[in-house]
């Protein structure tokens, strides 16, 4: 159901159930919300990568799994946002790590907001993305998608994405800057490894602060903005990194000729 393997920093979580297009049932939302709460705390993880195994990155929630035929659905579901898919939400929002989703292929309903809940995702050009939940079970979208999707392609794409039900091509996501990049099927994993060890560059509380920022960017004021990046900053160059860097940088731009 999911596989977890730590190398050189990079922690890769594999959504492993492709005879089911890595639908999630509420036992892997579960295990991966633990496998992220655990590698994102292990000392030895730089970066998180989740992605999905097969043809498939995630095909969305697993209906056969709810049990609809039960007159507690409603109930049973509330329960379930609360005690699995919303925990899941803030796992992947609020790692202590940058997290990159690399989305292989078909990324549906629910795995869309697994993938764009991420801090940088990317896809493969075969891939797609598609909300499924208005028009074709007559719920609203949920597992962060409702936060997400406008912040990241606006709200004019977000409410077409959600109320029409479209695939939307790896391509057209790109252009739209609901991803960060399409890659050519062939060039993927190497793609996703080389930016993945990038990632595994990057100090992990600039990270947080940059993710914490932005985040809170979009409702804020800009004294409130402004309020907060230097709370944020008095924070991180009270380390001894920042001035390290720069007086690194500086040696650097004077050795230089001319």
């Amino acid at each position: 159901m999911l596989r977890t393997h730590l190398d050189s920093g990079i922690a890769t979580i594999t959504l492993d159930r492709p005879e089911r297009l890595n639908a999630l049932s509420w036992e892997l939302m579960n295990r991966l919300r633990d496998a992220i709460d655990v590698l994102g705390h292990d000392p030895d993880t730089r970066v998180l990568v989740i992605t999905g195994e097969g043809r498939a990155f995630c095909g969305g929630a697993d209906l056969a799994g709810m049990g609809a035929d039960r007159p507690d659905l409603a109930r049973r579901i509330a329960r379930t946002l609360t005690d699995s898919v919303n925990p899941l939400c803030t796992a992947i929002a609020e790692a202590p790590v940058p997290v990159l989703a690399a989305v292989n292929g078909p990324c549906v309903g629910g795995g869309v907001g697994v993938a764009l809940l991420a801090d940088v995702t990317v896809a493969a050009r075969s891939a797609y993305f598609c909300v499924p939940h208005v028009p074709a079970l007559e719920i609203a979208p949920d597992l962060g998608l409702t936060w997400v999707l406008a912040r990241r392609a606006g709200q004019a794409r977000a409410l077409g994405m959600t109320l029409l039900g479209d695939r939307i091509s790896a391509q057209q996501a790109a252009e739209w800057g609901l991803i960060w990049q399409c890659v050519a099927d062939e060039e993927f994993p190497g793609h996703v490894q080389a930016l993945a060890q990038r990632l595994a560059t990057l100090d992990p509380a600039a990270v947080v602060s940059t993710r914490q920022l932005l985040a809170q960017g979009t409702a804020a004021t800009l004294g409130e903005q402004l309020a907060a990046e230097r709370s944020h900053q008095r924070v991180l160059f009270d380390r001894p990194g920042p001035a390290r860097r720069i007086l690194g940088f500086l040696n650097r731009r004077s050795e230089q000729p001319g």
